[in-house]
Protein backbone atom coordinates (compact mmCIF):
# COMPACT_ATOMS: atom_id res chain seq x y z
CA UNK A 1 0.00 0.00 0.00
CA UNK A 2 1.65 3.30 -1.03
CA UNK A 3 1.83 5.66 1.84
CA UNK A 4 -0.52 8.53 0.98
CA UNK A 5 -3.25 5.49 0.61
CA UNK A 6 -2.64 4.74 4.40
CA UNK A 7 -4.57 8.00 5.33
CA UNK A 8 -7.24 7.73 3.12
CA UNK A 9 -7.69 3.97 4.79
CA UNK A 10 -7.54 5.28 7.80
CA UNK A 11 -10.30 7.15 7.36
CA UNK A 12 -12.24 4.91 5.15
CA UNK A 13 -11.97 2.25 6.84
CA UNK A 14 -10.85 2.34 10.94
CA UNK A 15 -12.48 5.52 12.26
CA UNK A 16 -15.50 7.93 12.07
CA UNK A 17 -14.05 11.04 12.38
CA UNK A 18 -13.84 14.17 10.94
CA UNK A 19 -9.60 14.52 11.49
CA UNK A 20 -6.92 13.52 13.16
CA UNK A 21 -3.67 14.49 14.93
CA UNK A 22 -0.96 11.75 15.15
CA UNK A 23 1.86 12.83 17.53
CA UNK A 24 3.69 9.49 17.84
CA UNK A 25 6.90 9.33 15.70
CA UNK A 26 5.79 5.33 14.66
CA UNK A 27 2.37 6.55 13.57
CA UNK A 28 3.65 9.54 11.81
CA UNK A 29 6.27 7.04 10.22
CA UNK A 30 3.72 4.69 9.09
CA UNK A 31 1.72 6.86 7.60
CA UNK A 32 3.55 9.33 5.74
CA UNK A 33 7.18 7.00 5.98
CA UNK A 34 8.85 9.74 7.31
CA UNK A 35 11.27 9.68 10.83
CA UNK A 36 13.08 12.34 12.64
CA UNK A 37 16.15 12.20 14.47
CA UNK A 38 15.57 10.34 18.05
CA UNK A 39 12.39 12.12 18.58
CA UNK A 40 11.55 9.93 21.79
CA UNK A 41 14.82 11.40 23.07
CA UNK A 42 13.81 14.86 21.95
CA UNK A 43 11.89 17.51 24.06
CA UNK A 44 10.75 18.28 20.77
CA UNK A 45 7.49 16.91 19.50
CA UNK A 46 5.97 16.56 15.76
CA UNK A 47 2.45 16.08 14.91
CA UNK A 48 0.55 15.21 11.51
CA UNK A 49 -3.03 16.83 10.92
CA UNK A 50 -5.32 15.61 8.46
CA UNK A 51 -8.33 16.88 7.70
CA UNK A 52 -10.84 14.60 5.94
CA UNK A 53 -10.78 14.62 2.18
CA UNK A 54 -6.91 15.35 2.32
CA UNK A 55 -4.68 12.29 1.34
CA UNK A 56 -1.46 14.36 3.22
CA UNK A 57 -2.32 17.20 5.66
CA UNK A 58 -0.15 19.01 7.69
CA UNK A 59 3.40 18.43 9.16
CA UNK A 60 4.29 20.11 12.43
CA UNK A 61 7.60 20.12 13.31
CA UNK A 62 10.37 22.13 14.66
CA UNK A 63 12.53 24.31 12.77
CA UNK A 64 15.50 22.02 13.31
CA UNK A 65 13.88 18.93 11.73
CA UNK A 66 12.60 20.80 8.80
CA UNK A 67 15.75 19.92 6.72
CA UNK A 68 14.85 15.99 7.32
CA UNK A 69 12.32 16.41 4.84
CA UNK A 70 14.90 16.99 1.99
CA UNK A 71 15.36 13.20 2.37
CA UNK A 72 11.55 12.74 1.72
CA UNK A 73 9.07 13.56 -0.82
CA UNK A 74 6.50 15.37 1.30
CA UNK A 75 3.49 16.61 -0.80
CA UNK A 76 1.96 18.01 1.86
CA UNK A 77 2.10 21.51 4.10
CA UNK A 78 4.44 22.31 6.50
CA UNK A 79 4.49 24.40 9.69
CA UNK A 80 7.57 24.73 12.02
CA UNK A 81 7.87 26.35 15.31
CA UNK A 82 11.48 27.15 17.34
CA UNK A 83 12.00 28.13 20.77
CA UNK A 84 12.12 31.60 19.73
CA UNK A 85 8.34 30.50 20.14
CA UNK A 86 8.96 29.88 23.66
CA UNK A 87 9.47 26.72 25.52
CA UNK A 88 9.01 23.82 23.04
CA UNK A 89 5.90 22.76 24.70
CA UNK A 90 4.42 26.39 24.95
CA UNK A 91 5.54 26.89 21.20
CA UNK A 92 4.39 23.27 19.64
CA UNK A 93 0.93 23.74 21.18
CA UNK A 94 1.08 27.60 20.10
CA UNK A 95 1.91 26.22 16.36
CA UNK A 96 -0.91 23.50 16.55
CA UNK A 97 -3.78 25.78 17.22
CA UNK A 98 -2.23 27.31 14.14
CA UNK A 99 -2.67 24.55 12.53
CA UNK A 100 -5.94 23.78 13.94
CA UNK A 101 -7.33 26.87 12.46
CA UNK A 102 -5.77 27.04 9.48
CA UNK A 103 -7.91 24.01 9.17
CA UNK A 104 -10.94 24.87 10.50
CA UNK A 105 -11.32 21.45 12.41
CA UNK A 106 -12.05 23.29 15.92
CA UNK A 107 -15.78 22.27 15.66
CA UNK A 108 -15.18 18.56 14.54
CA UNK A 109 -14.55 15.64 15.24
CA UNK A 110 -11.28 15.07 16.07
CA UNK A 111 -9.29 11.68 16.85
CA UNK A 112 -5.79 12.51 18.41
CA UNK A 113 -3.36 9.25 19.85
CA UNK A 114 -3.82 9.50 23.60
CA UNK A 115 -1.14 7.69 24.50
CA UNK A 116 1.16 10.38 22.96
CA UNK A 117 -0.64 13.22 24.55
CA UNK A 118 -0.08 14.32 27.89
CA UNK A 119 -2.54 15.74 30.64
CA UNK A 120 -1.90 19.37 29.69
CA UNK A 121 -1.77 19.04 25.86
CA UNK A 122 -5.31 17.64 26.01
CA UNK A 123 -5.77 20.58 28.57
CA UNK A 124 -4.85 22.74 26.07
CA UNK A 125 -6.93 20.84 23.25
CA UNK A 126 -9.95 21.46 25.67
CA UNK A 127 -9.36 24.86 26.57
CA UNK A 128 -8.98 26.55 22.63
CA UNK A 129 -11.32 24.25 21.15
CA UNK A 130 -14.35 23.23 23.57
CA UNK A 131 -16.18 22.61 20.83
CA UNK A 132 -13.94 19.92 19.42
CA UNK A 133 -14.89 16.30 20.20
CA UNK A 134 -11.87 14.39 20.64
CA UNK A 135 -11.55 10.47 20.39
CA UNK A 136 -9.14 7.90 21.00
CA UNK A 137 -6.87 7.03 17.50
CA UNK A 138 -5.03 4.49 19.05
CA UNK A 139 -7.27 1.21 18.36
CA UNK A 140 -7.91 2.14 14.93
CA UNK A 141 -3.98 3.12 13.78
CA UNK A 142 -2.54 0.91 15.55
CA UNK A 143 -4.52 -2.26 13.99
CA UNK A 144 -4.00 -0.70 11.00
CA UNK A 145 -0.09 -0.98 11.61
CA UNK A 146 -0.54 -4.92 12.84
CA UNK A 147 -0.19 -5.62 8.99
CA UNK A 148 3.29 -5.18 7.04
CA UNK A 149 3.57 -4.17 3.71
CA UNK A 150 6.32 -5.69 1.66
CA UNK A 151 8.33 -2.74 1.93
CA UNK A 152 8.26 -2.92 5.43
CA UNK A 153 8.53 -6.60 5.54
CA UNK A 154 11.88 -6.59 3.82
CA UNK A 155 13.16 -3.65 5.56
CA UNK A 156 12.21 -5.66 9.37
CA UNK A 157 14.61 -8.38 7.57
CA UNK A 158 17.25 -5.82 6.65
CA UNK A 159 17.44 -4.35 9.75
CA UNK A 160 17.78 -8.13 11.09
CA UNK A 161 20.34 -9.01 9.48
CA UNK A 162 22.10 -5.70 10.23
CA UNK A 163 21.50 -6.31 14.12
CA UNK A 164 23.00 -10.18 13.37
CA UNK A 165 26.27 -8.27 11.70
CA UNK A 166 26.78 -6.47 14.20
CA UNK A 167 27.27 -8.72 16.95
CA UNK A 168 28.98 -10.57 14.65
CA UNK A 169 31.57 -7.83 14.13
CA UNK A 170 31.73 -7.44 18.02
CA UNK A 171 32.64 -10.86 17.99
CA UNK A 172 35.53 -10.14 15.96
CA UNK A 173 37.49 -7.84 18.40
CA UNK A 174 36.57 -10.11 21.67
CA UNK A 175 37.72 -13.36 20.39
CA UNK A 176 41.37 -14.07 21.20
CA UNK A 177 41.16 -11.79 23.94
CA UNK A 178 39.56 -12.99 26.98
CA UNK A 179 42.11 -14.93 28.45
CA UNK A 180 44.37 -11.86 27.98
CA UNK A 181 41.91 -9.91 29.95
CA UNK A 182 41.89 -6.61 27.80
CA UNK A 183 38.09 -6.50 26.40
CA UNK A 184 35.88 -4.65 28.73
CA UNK A 185 32.17 -5.62 28.74
CA UNK A 186 31.19 -1.81 28.06
CA UNK A 187 33.70 -1.75 25.09
CA UNK A 188 32.18 -5.07 23.81
CA UNK A 189 28.58 -3.59 23.63
CA UNK A 190 29.79 -0.43 22.20
CA UNK A 191 31.68 -2.59 19.44
CA UNK A 192 27.79 -4.21 18.75
CA UNK A 193 26.65 -0.40 18.36
CA UNK A 194 29.51 0.57 16.22
CA UNK A 195 29.24 -2.39 13.98
CA UNK A 196 25.17 -1.79 14.04
CA UNK A 197 25.34 1.70 12.65
CA UNK A 198 28.67 0.88 10.23
CA UNK A 199 26.31 -1.90 8.75
CA UNK A 200 23.56 0.37 7.70
CA UNK A 201 21.30 0.88 11.06
CA UNK A 202 20.26 4.67 10.79
CA UNK A 203 19.13 4.67 14.48
CA UNK A 204 20.48 2.49 17.98
CA UNK A 205 17.32 1.93 20.24
CA UNK A 206 17.24 -0.29 23.65
CA UNK A 207 21.24 -1.42 24.26
CA UNK A 208 22.10 -4.07 26.79
CA UNK A 209 24.55 -6.64 28.42
CA UNK A 210 24.70 -9.25 30.75
CA UNK A 211 27.12 -11.61 32.08
CA UNK A 212 26.54 -14.76 34.31
CA UNK A 213 24.23 -14.31 37.20
CA UNK A 214 23.63 -10.69 36.51
CA UNK A 215 21.91 -12.38 33.56
CA UNK A 216 18.76 -12.61 35.80
CA UNK A 217 17.71 -9.39 34.72
CA UNK A 218 16.37 -7.82 31.94
CA UNK A 219 18.38 -4.30 32.49
CA UNK A 220 21.82 -4.62 33.57
CA UNK A 221 23.41 -1.35 33.82
CA UNK A 222 27.59 -1.24 33.39
CA UNK A 223 29.08 0.71 36.35
CA UNK A 224 32.80 -0.19 36.01
CA UNK A 225 34.75 -1.60 33.26
CA UNK A 226 34.56 -5.09 34.40
CA UNK A 227 36.70 -7.39 31.99
CA UNK A 228 35.10 -10.30 30.12
CA UNK A 229 36.81 -13.08 31.67
CA UNK A 230 36.12 -16.81 30.65
CA UNK A 231 33.45 -19.19 32.21
CA UNK A 232 30.51 -17.02 32.26
CA UNK A 233 27.43 -16.73 29.65
CA UNK A 234 27.32 -13.04 27.84
CA UNK A 235 23.92 -11.86 26.14
CA UNK A 236 23.55 -9.04 24.24
CA UNK A 237 20.44 -7.44 23.67
CA UNK A 238 19.23 -4.81 21.87
CA UNK A 239 17.38 -2.70 19.26
CA UNK A 240 17.48 -1.17 15.86
CA UNK A 241 16.20 0.56 13.24
CA UNK A 242 16.27 0.55 9.22
CA UNK A 243 14.86 3.07 6.77
CA UNK A 244 11.85 3.76 9.02
CA UNK A 245 11.64 -0.36 10.63
CA UNK A 246 12.64 -1.48 13.90
CA UNK A 247 13.86 -4.76 14.82
CA UNK A 248 14.99 -6.29 18.33
CA UNK A 249 17.98 -8.69 18.48
CA UNK A 250 19.46 -10.55 21.58
CA UNK A 251 21.42 -13.32 21.61
CA UNK A 252 23.64 -15.22 23.89
CA UNK A 253 27.14 -16.34 24.16
CA UNK A 254 29.61 -18.39 26.24
CA UNK A 255 33.25 -17.08 27.51
CA UNK A 256 35.12 -20.56 27.12
CA UNK A 257 33.66 -24.08 27.50
CA UNK A 258 30.40 -24.44 28.91
CA UNK A 259 29.51 -27.19 31.38
CA UNK A 260 27.07 -29.73 30.57
CA UNK A 261 24.64 -27.99 32.73
CA UNK A 262 24.70 -24.72 30.94
CA UNK A 263 24.90 -26.29 27.44
CA UNK A 264 21.99 -28.34 28.60
CA UNK A 265 19.77 -25.00 29.61
CA UNK A 266 20.26 -23.63 26.58
CA UNK A 267 19.40 -26.55 24.12
CA UNK A 268 16.32 -26.55 26.45
CA UNK A 269 15.43 -23.25 25.37
CA UNK A 270 15.76 -24.13 22.10
CA UNK A 271 13.48 -27.50 22.25
CA UNK A 272 10.93 -25.51 23.55
CA UNK A 273 11.44 -22.29 21.00
CA UNK A 274 11.07 -24.91 18.06
CA UNK A 275 8.07 -25.84 19.78
CA UNK A 276 6.49 -22.29 19.68
CA UNK A 277 7.53 -21.61 16.23
CA UNK A 278 5.79 -24.96 15.13
CA UNK A 279 2.72 -23.60 16.71
CA UNK A 280 2.99 -20.34 15.40
CA UNK A 281 0.40 -19.26 12.50
CA UNK A 282 -2.49 -17.28 11.17
CA UNK A 283 -5.79 -18.03 13.28
CA UNK A 284 -4.27 -19.07 16.67
CA UNK A 285 -5.45 -16.93 19.22
CA UNK A 286 -2.50 -15.46 20.89
CA UNK A 287 -3.82 -16.88 24.66
CA UNK A 288 -4.20 -20.06 22.77
CA UNK A 289 -0.23 -19.98 21.55
CA UNK A 290 1.10 -19.09 24.72
CA UNK A 291 -0.76 -21.68 26.68
CA UNK A 292 0.41 -24.13 24.29
CA UNK A 293 4.23 -23.01 24.88
CA UNK A 294 3.64 -22.98 28.46
CA UNK A 295 1.98 -26.65 28.66
CA UNK A 296 4.63 -27.71 26.84
CA UNK A 297 7.39 -26.21 29.44
CA UNK A 298 5.64 -28.11 32.13
CA UNK A 299 5.73 -31.63 30.02
CA UNK A 300 9.40 -30.79 29.81
CA UNK A 301 10.01 -29.56 32.74
CA UNK A 302 11.53 -26.44 31.46
CA UNK A 303 11.18 -23.38 34.21
CA UNK A 304 9.58 -20.72 31.48
CA UNK A 305 9.25 -16.95 32.20
CA UNK A 306 5.71 -16.62 30.77
CA UNK A 307 4.38 -13.78 32.48
CA UNK A 308 6.66 -11.13 30.67
CA UNK A 309 5.33 -12.29 28.04
CA UNK A 310 6.78 -14.39 24.73
CA UNK A 311 7.22 -11.79 22.21
CA UNK A 312 5.57 -9.00 20.52
CA UNK A 313 5.30 -7.11 16.86
CA UNK A 314 7.58 -5.00 15.25
CA UNK A 315 7.81 -2.34 12.69
CA UNK A 316 7.15 1.52 12.84
CA UNK A 317 8.37 0.92 16.27
CA UNK A 318 10.33 -1.47 18.40
CA UNK A 319 7.73 -3.03 20.82
CA UNK A 320 3.91 -3.05 19.70
CA UNK A 321 1.11 -4.82 18.45
CA UNK A 322 0.42 -7.47 18.79
CA UNK A 323 1.68 -8.74 22.44
CA UNK A 324 1.88 -12.44 23.11
CA UNK A 325 0.85 -12.40 26.69
CA UNK A 326 -1.54 -14.84 28.04
CA UNK A 327 -4.25 -12.59 28.44
CA UNK A 328 -4.36 -11.22 24.68
CA UNK A 329 -7.77 -13.16 23.24
CA UNK A 330 -6.53 -11.73 19.40
CA UNK A 331 -6.01 -14.01 16.58
CA UNK A 332 -2.91 -13.83 14.80
CA UNK A 333 -3.14 -13.17 11.04
CA UNK A 334 -1.20 -12.96 7.43
CA UNK A 335 1.48 -10.05 7.28
CA UNK A 336 1.97 -9.77 11.21
CA UNK A 337 5.69 -9.59 11.75
CA UNK A 338 6.98 -10.68 15.53
CA UNK A 339 9.45 -11.07 17.54
CA UNK A 340 9.26 -14.18 19.02
CA UNK A 341 11.08 -14.51 22.54
CA UNK A 342 10.74 -17.75 24.79
CA UNK A 343 12.80 -16.85 27.82
CA UNK A 344 13.49 -20.11 30.21
CA UNK A 345 15.66 -20.36 33.76
CA UNK A 346 19.47 -21.10 33.23
CA UNK A 347 21.54 -23.38 35.18
CA UNK A 348 22.71 -20.33 37.28
CA UNK A 349 19.33 -18.95 37.01
CA UNK A 350 20.35 -16.37 34.79
CA UNK A 351 17.70 -15.64 31.80
CA UNK A 352 18.43 -17.78 28.70
CA UNK A 353 16.48 -16.59 25.49
CA UNK A 354 17.71 -15.83 21.64
CA UNK A 355 15.03 -13.49 19.75
CA UNK A 356 14.27 -14.12 16.32
CA UNK A 357 11.94 -12.40 13.80
CA UNK A 358 9.04 -14.23 12.31
CA UNK A 359 6.45 -13.21 9.16
CA UNK A 360 3.26 -14.75 9.68
CA UNK A 361 2.45 -16.87 5.98
CA UNK A 362 -0.28 -18.03 5.36
CA UNK A 363 0.61 -21.49 5.57
CA UNK A 364 2.84 -20.90 8.63
CA UNK A 365 5.32 -18.42 9.36
CA UNK A 366 8.47 -17.62 7.73
CA UNK A 367 11.86 -16.41 9.94
CA UNK A 368 13.20 -12.70 8.66
CA UNK A 369 16.33 -12.97 11.10
CA UNK A 370 17.93 -15.85 9.14
CA UNK A 371 22.01 -14.57 8.62
CA UNK A 372 22.87 -17.15 10.60
CA UNK A 373 21.74 -19.77 13.03
CA UNK A 374 22.09 -19.64 16.90
CA UNK A 375 20.80 -23.26 17.41
CA UNK A 376 23.68 -23.79 19.91
CA UNK A 377 25.50 -21.66 22.47
CA UNK A 378 27.93 -20.07 20.69
CA UNK A 379 31.45 -20.71 22.60
CA UNK A 380 33.83 -17.57 22.55
CA UNK A 381 37.23 -19.76 22.42
CA UNK A 382 40.07 -18.63 21.28
CA UNK A 383 39.97 -17.39 17.21
CA UNK A 384 36.96 -18.66 15.41
CA UNK A 385 36.04 -18.21 11.70
CA UNK A 386 32.41 -20.30 11.82
CA UNK A 387 30.32 -17.06 11.85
Amino acid sequence: MRRKNRVEALFNEHGDFDAFITKSPADIAYLIGITFPYPDQSPFSAALVVKRGSSVGTLLLPAEWECVLRSYTWEGKTKTYSVNDGSPKAAFRTALKKVIEELDICHEKVAIDYSCWSVGDIRFLKENCPDMFIIDLDPAIQAAREIKSEYEIENIRKAAHIADRGIIGALNHIEGSVGYSNCTVSSFLEHVRIHAIEFGANAIGHLNIARGRSGNSWITPIYDLKVIKENKTLRVDYSLSYNGCWTVCSRMFYTGKPGPNTADAFARNKLLKDFAVSVLKPGIRVCEFCEAVRIKADEENIELLYDEGMGHGVGAAEYERPYLTMDNEEVLRTGMVLALDIKTIGYKDEMIHSVDIYELTNDGNRRLSDFRDWDTLYRINGVRSSH
